[in-house]
């Protein structure tokens, strides 16, 4: 940010208030900023006089910039017409190779073909038309865009052609015309040494039709001297102006044109098409011409109007600029007392900060704000003993290498915070130390910026504090529940075995039959009570991690069984019908049989108490193809939940509110035990559910744990004890 601010043009007060100076021009030579001059007094005293303005030079300068355009665009257009010869030239060697290129591919198509023992066979040996007609001649013309196709005998004559697509008839093979030079290129190939077959290729001209020709040999594929009997292939592409404009897209060519006529020089390039074994020096064929490209001279075309509106707004540029920096020796410029201003609001801004900021020059403090004195425990009055040590002297004996660090990374990396302590006068003060680099000098200003940590510690300190008291409750809470458990146990077995006797009149008649109703109330109540105790003492112990495990080899589909039987009453009452597919029969897990079946118990329970009348549950056991892991699948089609729901269902006595617009019974337990029991087992809990389309839950235990045979040792119960997870 610069420091200078606007200021009036004859000493008035400037912005905010402040008082301008002037630059003051005696004999050309300026006055140093801060001198006041003469035409500060200007509003005060108007006999002041005003000095002219020095003479205008810009017509003179002008007409220089005007010679110097001329000149570079002279020296444009005549380095665009050497540059669009030298591309001229360029074009036409692209345009040879182009040519070039397109034999050469024909030579290496017709070399696979010629060199092909199915050719020999059905051509040479035996001509097969229909053969020939599928691989070569038809094939070519629709594949390859071949004009004629050929085959002929060591006399010349032609045994088999297609021409445009369609084969050729006796008649037309028989008066077919075999220019000189294509009897030359069958010559050749025909006398090449004994091996491969050797492609020739080459333009010939047949009437007022062009033609890139290739001739080959027909010789097996291993080679071998061209056979007394034998006949060469020819392939022949018509040179009209589509087939050329097609070989040449790529050189993005305009106006391109083939004919036997000379092609007119003027802006057109051309290419000569000499009839094979020629001379060199004899008279083309024929000619290939395009209009010769000239990028340079076009683009320049194209900018003539901005070049006129460049050297426009040159004239109307160094006019302005000129006037203006003539102008300039007589305005009033920026004020050391508006400098002194902004430095006092600077200071005052520094000031304001809660972190401090210290510039250092040469290692040495220069300026400190009043936050930094505050954390070095000293006051506004004590600033001379901070300014002009150096900082180094402020930084703790331990922490002075980090410091050197600091220092040596400045800027590198974007803004970086190290921690470090200063030397306070209450002791050392924690910080977070920052070095800004304010110039590119290795011994030049840099600022340093640092946060006082210790509010910070302070804050961790009482966080850690109030972790260990939760910490603390939590352990209460599950060690609460745990004792609690035990402590009603004790009394509900009591109402649980006196409401047994009442039940059963083991004691003798009770008398009125409400009595025993009542006693039968009491047992089931005391039951479900106990029930409830189990469940919080098994909740307390998973939180504790002291859950223990009963393990055993548990058949999995009696099991199952047993669960369903369990609830068939309560599914009947609902009229919700329960199906059970366990595959493959025969398992066997290693678990903890009552929780086991407290699992299917609770999930099975879920699903057909959130279930309508009419709609099945679904309980399938199958193995995990790809893990071997044994997944118990519970499925519904009731109510569902939605993301945020199976998330609180998941949670202890957590209830989520179904679709029936009620409360559900239950202290809501089920679901949480199912997931604990499940990894309790090594094992998990998972859920699928959408609203209004169903739930399904699945719990999955591990491979380990699975076996499709009963063990040999026993069917018995393994008395293992293993802890909860």
């Amino acid at each position: 940010m610069s420091g200078r601010r606007p200021v009036s043009r004859n000493g008035q007060a400037g912005v905010n208030g402040v008082a301008s100076y002037s630059v003051r021009v005696e004999d050309g030579h300026p006055l140093p900023f801060g001198a006041p001059t003469q035409a500060m007094q200007d509003p005060l005293f108007p006999s002041a006089p005003h000095r002219p303005p020095p003479p205008l030079v810009t017509v003179p300068v002008l007409l220089l910039l005007g010679f110097a355009v001329l000149a570079i665009a002279t020296i444009l257009f005549t380095t665009a017409r050497h540059f669009d010869a030298a591309e001229a030239g360029r074009t036409s060697q692209r345009v040879e190779r182009m040519v070039a290129g397109a034999q050469a591919s024909l030579a290496l198509v017709l070399r696979d073909y010629a060199g092909w023992d199915a050719t020999v066979l059905h051509v040479v040996d035996r001509l097969d038309p229909v053969w020939a007609d599928e691989n070569i001649g038809i094939y070519m013309s629709g594949g390859y865009r071949l004009s004629v196709s050929l085959v002929v005998d060591r006399a010349g004559h032609v045994v088999y052609g297609v021409e445009d697509g369609k084969r050729l008839t006796a008649t037309r093979m028989r008066d077919f015309p075999v220019p000189d030079a294509l009897r030359r290129m069958v010559d050749r190939t025909v006398g090449a040494l004994p091996g491969t077959t050797e492609a020739v290729t080459g333009i010939i001209r047949i009437g007022d039709t062009l033609y890139m020709a290739g001739v080959a040999d027909i010789r097996p594929a291993l080679g071998g001297p061209a056979r007394e009997d034998g006949a060469a292939l020819i392939f022949m592409q018509k040179l009209d102006r589509v087939a050329v404009a097609r070989m040449l897209d790529p050189l993005l060519l305009d106006d391109i044109d083939v004919g036997i006529h000379t092609v007119p020089l003027e802006e057109t390039g051309r290419l000569a098409l000499r009839e094979y074994g020629v001379p060199p020096d004899a008279a083309p064929l024929g000619w290939v011409g395009w209009r010769t490209p000239s990028p340079a001279q076009d683009f320049l075309a194209g900018i003539y109007w901005v070049l006129g509106l460049i050297l426009l707004a040159l004239f109307i540029i160094t006019a302005q600029l000129l006037m203006r920096v003539q102008r300039a020796a007589q305005r009033e410029t920026g004020a050391n007392e508006a400098l002194r201003h902004l430095s006092g609001r600077y200071r005052g801004l520094i000031d304001a900060l809660p972190d401090m900021v210290c510039l250092l020059a040469e290692g040495r403090v220069s300026l400190i704000n009043a936050a930094g004195l505050s954390m070095l425990g000293r006051s506004s009055d004590e600033a001379a003993t901070v300014v002009g040590r150096p900082f180094l002297d402020l930084v703790t004996d331990a922490d002075r290498l980090i410091f050197h660090r600091a220092m040596q990374v400045r800027g590198r990396a974007g803004v970086e915070w190290v921690t470090m302590h200063l030397t306070g006068a209450d002791g050392a003060v924690p910080i977070e130390l920052a070095v800004l680099p304010v110039s590119d000098e290795p011994l030049g200003e840099m600022t340093l910026v640092a946060r006082d940590r210790r509010p910070e510690l302070a804050r961790r300190e009482t966080l850690r504090a109030a972790e260990t008291r939760a910490a603390v409750a939590d352990r209460a809470k599950g060690q609460f529940l745990a004792n609690i458990s035990h402590e009603l146990r004790t009394p509900l077995n009591a109402i649980i075995g006196f409401s047994e006797i009442l039940r059963d009149e083991l004691l003798g008649a009770l008398g009125a039959p409400q009595y025993k109703e009542y006693a039968i109330d009491i047992h089931e109540g005391g039951l479900h009570l106990l029930r409830l105790v189990n469940d919080l003492l098994d909740i307390a112990r998973m939180d504790a991690g002291t859950l223990e495990l009963r393990e055993g080899w548990v058949e999995v589909a009696p099991l199952i069984d047993r669960c369903e039987r369990l609830l068939r009453q309560k599914a009947a009452e609902r009229g919700v019908p329960v199906r059970l597919n366990v595959s493959p029969p025969g398992l066997r897990v290693l678990a903890d049989e009552m929780r086991l079946k407290q699992i299917v118990v609770n999930l099975l329970g879920n699903a057909i108490r959130f279930s309508e009348t009419g709609q099945a549950v679904q309980v399938a056991v199958r193995l995990d193809g790809p893990t071997g892991d044994l997944l118990i699948d519970v499925a519904d089609h009731g109510i569902g939940m939605n993301v945020e729901a199976m998330r609180v269902a998941l949670e202890p006595f957590a209830q989520v509110e179904g679709g029936h617009n009620r409360r559900q019974p239950g202290a809501g337990l089920g679901l949480p035990l199912a997931r604990g029991y499940a990894e309790a087992h090594g094992g998990c809990l998972t859920m699928q559910s959408t609203p209004a389309v169903g739930t399904t839950v699945t719990v999955r235990l591990p491979a380990s744990r699975v076996a499709s045979t009963p063990p040999i040792e026993s069917r018995d119960r393994v008395g293992l004890n293993t802890k909860g997870h």
